[in-house]
């Protein structure tokens, strides 16, 4: 994705969205944004929590 397709991407989005990378797919370093994706996510005090603290609709940038 170039950085015009990434920016014509956000404009769908509203200024006060959170943006967060998702998980890397490939074990280099870097990869290629493939995607720009709302999603709600939950936020845990530990990764084997069950029980959300919170969720929140997000941006979210993907190489896929």
């Amino acid at each position: 994705m170039t950085v015009g397709e990434l920016i014509k991407e956000l404009q769908k989005y509203p200024e006060n969205m959170d943006v967060f990378v998702a998980e890397r797919k490939t074990e280099f370093a870097y990869g290629l944004v493939n995607s720009v994706t709302q999603k709600e996510i939950d936020f845990v005090e530990a990764p084997l929590d069950e029980e959300p603290l919170s969720s929140d609709l997000v941006v979210v940038i993907d190489e896929e």
